[in-house]
């Protein structure tokens, strides 16, 4: 009977279960992914969850329930999820559990960092709406000062390194190679430094740590901001896809960033340049669209059906 009335008392008694330490720098972050049957990618959010949740119903990963339905598959986010729109705490937190759901599935989800993740990491909130901001009116947080925007403390505190969403976006890298495509916001250049991915994404990371000189998350000519493949001349622009690929041992990069104002994935230098920024968010005209790799093939998924891609051919 005593011990029957101690147990609750000392639960009640017990601290909460610490938080998990700030990530660091220096945290190894998973970069190079092989053996994967199928790999689903989808560009930019901008904070319309609703839209996020299609494409992924559309591609088979989401189910009526909104938990995780695509077994192994992996999903790459290629970035920008905040910014322009109400609803990004929304598309973070569906990310988030689906992250858990399908690793113990035995799948994978990508969220990349994109230049707007940054952005608000680093208090640049000039793409950030004032419903957005209100959003992240949190009690825990301290008071918006008189006069200041509604939500402006909560926002700081929930992207800083010990925030909720800081937290978890300073583990995630720029760039992925999944069997032998890279996935990146916005491109990588052959400028860019490292020889490996883990250096790369090492130079976009540093700009989100304290202490660091600048970096690759801030660069106009980073992995976030690139827009050389989506808008250079295909003649004068090919070697450096060429030199970029062969340096990290892929045969083609996918991207988002540069909105496809037809609303369609378009491919580049014969496939070896996919850019999926579609427009998916209701801002952009809600066009509904996701990559598949599967079977050695690549194909567009639209709401009304499966359009094939040009591949690079084998070598």
């Amino acid at each position: 009977m005593l011990f029957t009335l101690l147990v609750p008392m000392l639960l009640a008694a017990a601290p909460p279960p610490a938080a998990p330490a700030p990530s660091r720098l220096e945290d190894a972050v998973p970069d190079t992914f092989s053996g994967v049957e199928r790999v689903v990618a989808v560009g930019d959010v901008h904070g319309d969850v609703q839209a996020l949740k299609d494409v992924l119903r559309l591609a088979g990963l989401l189910d009526a329930k909104e938990h995780w339905s695509g077994g192994k598959a992996h999903l790459v986010q290629t970035g920008d999820i905040p910014d322009r729109g109400e609803h990004t705490r929304e598309a973070f937190e569906l990310l988030m559990r689906l992250e858990t759901e399908a690793l113990a599935a035995g799948g994978r989800v990508h969220a990349l960092l994109g230049n707007h993740e940054v952005m608000n990491m680093l208090g640049d909130l000039r793409y950030v709406t004032p419903g957005e901001l209100a959003s992240f009116v949190d009690p825990s947080a301290a008071a918006d000062a008189p006069g200041s925007p509604r939500g402006i403390e909560g926002h700081r505190a929930a992207y800083g390194p010990q925030g909720r969403y800081g937290r978890w976006l300073r583990t995630h890298p720029a760039v992925v190679r999944i069997n032998d495509t890279l996935f990146v916001h916005g491109g990588v250049a052959p400028e860019a430094p490292g020889k490996t991915l883990a250096e790369l994404n090492r130079w976009v990371r540093q700009d989100l740590f304290p202490g660091n000189p600048p970096g690759g998350g801030t660069n106009p000519e980073g992995p976030l901001w690139f827009r050389g493949y989506a808008l250079g001349e295909e003649q004068s622009t090919g070697p450096a896809l060429e030199t970029v690929l062969r340096r990290f041992g892929a045969k083609r990069m996918v991207m988002g960033h540069t909105t496809e104002r037809d609303g369609k994935v378009r491919t580049r230098f014969g496939g070896r340049a996919v850019f999926i920024d579609t427009g998916l968010s209701t801002g952009y005209g809600h066009h509904l669209a996701a990559l598949e790799l599967r079977g050695g093939k690549v194909a567009a998924l639209y709401a009304d059906g499966r359009v094939e891609l040009e591949s690079p051919p084998l070598k």
